[in-house]
Parts: structure tokens; C-alpha cells; sequence
């Protein structure tokens, strides 16, 4: 018996077919979701025309690749109040909302979202969670399947959603309120439309069964093409969640918990370094319910409020590229400064020579007109303003630091109402 790590198996989404046509920069991404890795467009053309696209007009984005599980039975809501951080008795059908899984020592497993689509029927999307549903679901009388190769997942975002979804449509979408959702058709096919989105904008989630896929697609490019609408790869997407202040798991934090992705035996590689963290520690302390009863990782929660607080805090920071371009000057490299995100290794943010905390997203924003990230930083020195240095690598070395300013998050305002 050997501990060999199962063989990872390549993936399309249902969305593939219209992407190899469309993908003009013959670059792709990987998403690797348990055993088997995605294979998406990477961006489609121009990388910044579609970062501007978001904020400015309108843009469609494949995200098929979430894993999606439904909880079925009289216990669906009972296990989920037992798994995670908020209170879901008073959820309506139709609403979804941002969720937390912790471990008992109220380290984040992992953040996804939760959707309520029937009394009794509720269904997750983030990462894969076979292992932690099946440890935990002893003696409640509920059903988990996960059904993530049955559905299609668009997401559209930007000011023109609301246009493109109506004359896709031929509906009114206007009062649908942002964390609901409703049923309707899409090109003749029976489709889940919900308020929400990963980049910070007005839009929608669109669910389609795989095999009604692509006159969907079809139909909502089709809608789309008035208003300017771009295809988000998945580079110029990770630009646009950082601009909004929203953290993606295994880059932003370590995973805890059974379904974690094995240690990386690359010293350099992404799982090089522990990043745990807790609820507070990614800016999502304000949605624990501490109020509801007993949860998992409830009582180190406690604890961590009534202690000394969070050890790291999420912040922006804002990145002098200026001296990257110095760095790679006295290098002897063409200056360069990232425009795709830029995630492991974890750099290092000092205060005066001393380790403060470290990030693991940075890029370039067009709507910004800067070099942003998101960074886990030690509370007295995340204070919106504080001037930190940044240990920037070269080829997987130190080269030097490069001046940094902690502000607030977002750096771009969240649209949530119409």
C-alpha cells in the first residue's frame, strides 16, 4: 500500500467549446478542484480592456468550475447551522449570502457562498468539500450530493448587466434585490438567476444545466453585444476581486481542514508557508453569528474577541512601482511591473526592518491606475496610511524593498444596489 496522491485528470466546462473560439490570446489558466484541473481562458484579449470592461460597460465570466453541493432533508439547515458561521433559520427561499466554514480552532476551512432553493434544499458553491461534509454529517438525516459537472456557471458583471439580463430575458430585473435569486428561462432553457458576483459589481449568477449551456451563452453574448460586452478571463477577473477587497482561498489564506491541498515541497511554491487564518483575519468577522448557538470553531472565536484580537488584519496596499522598475534597472531587466496578479511566493512587508505581515496578491489596476494588493498585516501596523517596505524577489530571490502604503478596502466601491 503506497501514499501516492490520486492523478489529476484534465477538465473542460460546459462553456469550452465557444471559449476555444473566442480565446484570441491562446492563453490559459488552471483551476484545480480536488482531483481534476479546469482548463479556462487565462484572458481572452486585451487583458486591461477587460479589467475597465467590469467597472465601465459589462463583462461575462466562466466559473463553472466551483464546486456546487446541494443539502437536501429535514436536517439540511441543521447541519449547516452546526457547519458554518451564520445564522440560516430565517433565510428565505431565494436568498444567498456569503459563508465561513472554521475548524475547531476557528481557522478558516473555507469561504464560499450559500443558496437557499427550496424549504428543505440548500446549495454551496466554493472549493471541494467531500472529506469535511462526510466527517461532520453523522446523525443528521440529510443528503449531499455535489453536483458541480451538471451545471454551467456564468457570471455577468458591470453597470449593463441589468440591460443585458432584461434582453436576454424579456424580464425586468430591476427590483431583484442583491443575495436573491429566482427561476426563469434563458433561450428557451430553465435557468437559476441570482444577485450576486465576485468582482465587486452589479450582476448576476446564472446556473444553466450543462447540456442547455450554450444557446445560454449564446444568448447572453448575443444581448450583450449593444452594450460592449467583454469575455473576463480568468487573469483579468483575479484583478477585479482584489480592486474589490475579496480574498480567494489557498491565495489569500492557507485552508484548513480535511480538504486542504497537500504541503507543497517547493520551497518557493504556494503552500510553502502556513497562512491560516480566522474569520477576522479576512474581513469577514462581521458576518459570525455569535448569537445563533453552537457552531464549529465557536468557542476559539469567543476566545479570539475576548483575547487579544486577530493577529493579522486584511488591508489594501498600495505598491510604489517605480521602485520595481529601479530594482530591475540595476538588475539588468527589462522593467517590468505585474499585470496579472502576481500570488506566491509570499512577500514580505516589514516596518522598519521588522516583519509586520506579508501579501499574496498584487497586479496592476487599470481603474486604479496603480499597483494594488491584498495584505495580511499585524494590527499596529495595518492602519490605513502606514508605510511599510516590501521584500520584492526576482527569479525566486530577494532583490530588495519597494515602498508600500496601507489603505482601506475596497479600492474601488462595491455596487450592490441597481
Amino acid at each position: 500500500m503506497t501514499n501516492e496522491a490520486p492523478l489529476l485528470s484534465l477538465a473542460v466546462t460546459p462553456f469550452t467549446p465557444r471559449h476555444a473560439q473566442l480565446n484570441r490570446s491562446s492563453t490559459w489558466s488552471d483551476w484545480m478542484n480536488g482531483v481534476k484541473v479546469y482548463v479556462r481562458p487565462a484572458e481572452f484579449g486585451n487583458h486591461e480592456a477587460a479589467v475597465t470592461a467590469m467597472r465601465q460597460r459589462a463583462v461575462l465570466e466562466d466559473k463553472s468550475p466551483l464546486s456546487m453541493y446541494f443539502f437536501s432533508g429535514p436536517d439540511a439547515a441543521a447541519l449547516l447551522q452546526r457547519l458554518i458561521i451564520r445564522d440560516v433559520d430565517a433565510w428565505e427561499v431565494g436568498m444567498s449570502k456569503y459563508i465561513v466554514f472554521c475548524d475547531e480552532d476557528g481557522q478558516v476551512v473555507i469561504d464560499g457562498v450559500l443558496f437557499r432553493v427550496a424549504e428543505d434544499r440548500y446549495c454551496y458553491t466554493s472549493g471541494p468539500m467531500d472529506n469535511w461534509f462526510a466527517a461532520h454529517r453523522e446523525g443528521f438525516d440529510v443528503e449531499i450530493e455535489e453536483e458541480t459537472t451538471d451545471w454551467g456557471n456564468l457570471h455577468l458583471q458591470g453597470p449593463a448587466a441589468f440591460d443585458i439580463v432584461t434582453a436576454a430575458t424579456g424580464q425586468d430585473w430591476s427590483d431583484l434585490r442583491f443575495g436573491r435569486g429566482a427561476q426563469t428561462q434563458l433561450a428557451g432553457v430553465d435557468v437559476w438567476l441570482w444577485r450576486v458576483g465576485f468582482g465587486g459589481e452589479r450582476g448576476f449568477e446564472v446556473w444553466v444545466p450543462s447540456d442547455g449551456a450554450l444557446p445560454v451563452f449564446d444568448a447572453l453574448v448575443e444581448a450583450g453585444q449593444p452594450h460592449g460586452l467583454e469575455h473576463l478571463g480568468d487573469a483579468s477577473e483575479d484583478v477585479c476581486r482584489i480592486e474589490a477587497g475579496l480574498v480567494l482561498p489557498v491565495i489569500d489564506y492557507t485552508l484548513a481542514g480535511l480538504d486542504a491541498p497537500r504541503q507543497d515541497s517547493d520551497p518557493t511554491g504556494p503552500q510553502s508557508m502556513q497562512w491560516l487564518a480566522t474569520p477576522d483575519e479576512i474581513g469577514a468577522g462581521r458576518f459570525i453569528d455569535f448569537d445563533k448557538g453552537d457552531f464549529i470553531g465557536r468557542e476559539a472565536l469567543v476566545a479570539e474577541r475576548e483575547g487579544n484580537g486577530p493577529k493579522t488584519t486584511l488591508v489594501g496596499i498600495e505598491v510604489n512601482w517605480r521602485d520595481i522598475v529601479s530594482l530591475q534597472e540595476t538588475l539588468g531587466r527589462p522593467p517590468q511591473v505585474p499585470k496579472r496578479v502576481q500570488r506566491f511566493p509570499l512577500l514580505e512587508l516589514r516596518l522598519d526592518g521588522t516583519p509586520v505581515g506579508h501579501t499574496g496578491s498584487i497586479a496592476w489596476s487599470a481603474n486604479v491606475k496603480g499597483l494594488i494588493g491584498l495584505a495580511r498585516i499585524a494590527p499596529p501596523a495595518s492602519k490605513p496610511g502606514t508605510e511599510l517596505n516590501l521584500a520584492w524577489r526576482e527569479a525566486g530571490q530577494e532583490v530588495g524593498e519597494v515602498r508600500t502604503t496601507t489603505r482601506a478596502l475596497p479600492f474601488v466601491e462595491r455596487k450592490r444596489k441597481n
